[in-house]
Parts: C-alpha cells; structure tokens; sequence
C-alpha cells in the first residue's frame, strides 16, 4: 500500500506540473489546432471569390493553368506545383515561391477550372497563416520551434495517460464515476469528466503531432518493428495557409521559364496514368532544379485518406519521362501504412465530417483542462495545514 500510495503521488506531480507549465502552451496549440481542422472553410467564408468556380471541370491542360499562374503573379513568384480539385469542386490551386531574396510567404493562384480564369492571388499570411506557423512551430521555425512544438506533445501525452490513472476508479465505483460525481465541487467534476471522456483523443492528438513535430525519428522507430520504405525527396514547401493577405505591389518582372525543358505536366500526368490507370491525379509538383523530378500525387479508388491528398506518389524525370520511382498500395509496407495514417488522424481527416468535429471539440478542451487543474492547485495551496490535500482533491489513495 505504501508503495502504492507514493506511485499515485508520483503521478499527481507529473500530471500537475506538467498542466501548470507545458499545458499553457499545449492549451494554445489545441485552440489553433481547432481552428485548422476547418481552414478551408474559414477561408471560404472570408475569401468567398476564391472558390467561384463555374463548375468543377478541369478543360484546360495542366500546363495551362501552371503558365496563367505564372502569367498572373507577374515575375514575383516562380509556381511550384499545383492542387487539382477534389470529388468535392473547387479551384485549381498553383503554389509559388517567391523570386526576389527577403521576400517571405507563398503566393496562392486561385484558377476556375473551366474557364482558366484567375479568381485571386494570395500571398500567404493573414490570420489563418499566423495560426498555422503557431501551430506547428510556435513562430520560431528558425529557432527550433518545430522540436519545441514535439515537446509539448509528449508532455500532453504523458498527462493524458497519467490523468487516465488518476482517473481511474476502483470496481465498485464504477457506475458513479462515468458522468459528474455527487458530493464534489464543479472545478474537480468539469476537470474529471472532460478530462475523462477526452483524455483518449488527446492522447492520440498528441501522439500523431509527435510523429509531425519529429518525422524522421518518427519512422526510425516505427522501422524498428518492421519494414519502412526509404522517404521520398521532399517536396518544395507549400504555403502553410490559404492566406487573407494580397501581394504586394509586383517587383520589376522578369522573365522565367517555369516549365521544364523538355516533358510537359499533361505528359509527366499522362505517364503516371499509364502506371496507376485506375488512379485520379490531385496533385503536381514541378521540377524545381536541375536534378529534382515531377512529383505526381493520385488517389485510389476507395482510398478513406481522400481528403489529405493521395495515397500514391510517382516521381518522373523531366527530361526522359522516365518513372524514377513511386509508392502505391502494391509497394507499400505495413509500416508505411501506418505512417500514412497519422497525419490523417491528427487533423480528422481520416473518418469524415464526425472525426473532424469530434477532434476540433477535443482541441478545445486542454485551456478548460488547464484552467480547472490550475485552480483546484491553488485551492490546494491554500489548505490548512494538516488537511488531507489529496482527498481534498478527490484523488483517491
């Protein structure tokens, strides 16, 4: 028993210190995160223009959208690769980086698929670009904040599974626990219930952002309980928001060939068909220097991971056509599964409209969380000496 009693001890110091410290920071990354997992349609309620579309066609060639783009962002971006719009409609989206040096953010072309017209051009930034930079690097992307942002993580995620054993009754109370308990205050019943019923979704929240904030020791462990294939180059970076901020006033233009020299998007597209004839293209990547490839992003029939994008990428040489490589259902590892599927979890993506709500309800709960644990510490301060602090509590030995 005594050993039993100093484990509980142990635990309560973690899961405080942990809440009163890391958790403010954690209580901000999950009110950002709320927000992200319905960007898109935050975006489409502020920047209605940007999704105008006279239907959902796509009646142009690839290449034409890229060269519009171009045309349109005259000389200040070069375009990176393009988004294809979804079973869903919408636009076609051409991310560019920017060419002059010191110039910060990526440029968004918002293309109407039938027409080629160009509906907007956003630099990104704004509101929803600041939430998504504090999101995933605390606005210290330069400074190690990714890593800070994982270590968060890991601290919400000991929190959750030690408040899950704190939680934890014994078997004769049982039917009593599951919602507010009689007999205790409102702070203790808000902190035990919520914490309860959402302890398990955050624990999985912060596991999958762990994996985000570190990939690649991420897949290092995951390869040492079986086989991972090699990681694809990454791509170029993409703007991290759909952005609310127009671009500046255009630079002196230049000229740049924004294509590569010798196979077109609609060709590198049209060999990836020929591979994956079954699969729906959603996305290419420009070559971005001289040994970089086509990066061709399609999606399977069937595949449940549809709205983060597709399931197989194939990269193809701009100047033989040739595939270099590519990762399809046929490739791929248990392991790579796996790791397909956290990113998916993580934003809500992979179960629907339900997952995304449950998830943008859960973010929002460590700033309760926080808050109620903060106060009941303060109330635990302030006890009278001899007071049996932990019963006080409602932590039961």
């Amino acid at each position: 028993m005594p050993n039993r009693i100093n484990l509980r001890r142990t635990f309560v110091n973690i899961h405080l210190w942990l809440g009163i410290t890391l958790g403010v920071v954690g209580a901000l990354l999950g009110i950002t995160g709320s927000v992200l997992v319905f960007d898109d349609a935050i975006d489409a309620r502020f920047n209605p223009q940007r999704y105008a579309v006279s239907g959902p066609q796509l009646a142009l060639p690839y290449t034409d959208y890229v060269q519009r783009a171009a045309q349109a962002l005259e000389g200040r971006a070069r375009p990176m690769g393009m988004q294809l719009p979804d079973a869903d409609g919408g636009p076609v989206v051409v991310n560019a980086r920017p060419i002059a040096q010191g110039v910060q953010g990526f440029y968004r072309v918002y293309i109407d698929p039938p027409t080629g017209r160009v509906l907007d051009i956003a630099q990104a930034g704004g509101v929803l670009g600041w939430i998504h930079q504090f999101h995933g690097s605390l606005m210290l992307r330069d400074y190690g904040g990714r890593a800070m942002v994982g270590i968060v993580g890991i601290a919400m995620l000991i929190s959750a599974l030690s408040g899950i054993y704190l939680w934890w009754p014994s078997r004769t109370q049982w039917p009593r626990v599951l919602g507010f308990r009689p007999g205790i205050g409102l702070l203790r019943n808000l902190h035990y219930f919520f914490g309860f019923y959402g302890s398990l979704v955050l624990a999985l929240l912060s596991f999958t952002g762990i994996y985000i904030a570190f990939p690649d020791a991420g897949r290092a462990i995951v390869g040492a309980f079986g086989p991972v294939s090699a990681p694809l180059p990454r791509p170029a970076p993409q703007p991290q928001a759909r952005g609310e901020q127009k671009p500046a006033a255009p630079q002196q233009p230049r000229t740049e060939e924004h294509l590569s020299k010798n196979i077109t998007p609609d060709q590198a597209a049209a060999t990836a068909r020929s591979a994956r004839p079954d699969s729906t293209v959603v996305g290419i990547g420009l070559p971005t220097g001289p040994k970089s490839n086509y990066r061709i992003t399609m999606r399977e029939p069937g595949d449940p991971l549809r709205n983060e994008g597709g399931s197989t990428v194939i990269l193809i040489d701009p100047r033989s056509g040739e595939i270099q490589r590519h990762i399809d259902p046929s490739t791929r590892t248990a392991g790579d599964d796996f790791l397909a599927w956290l990113r998916p979890l993580h934003t809500g993506e992979a179960f629907g409209i339900g997952a995304r709500v449950v998830v943008f309800i859960v973010g929002l709960l460590p700033p309760l969380l926080v808050t109620t644990g903060t106060l009941m510490w303060l109330r635990r301060r302030r006890a009278k000496p001899g007071v049996n602090v932990a019963a006080a509590n409602g932590i039961r030995a």
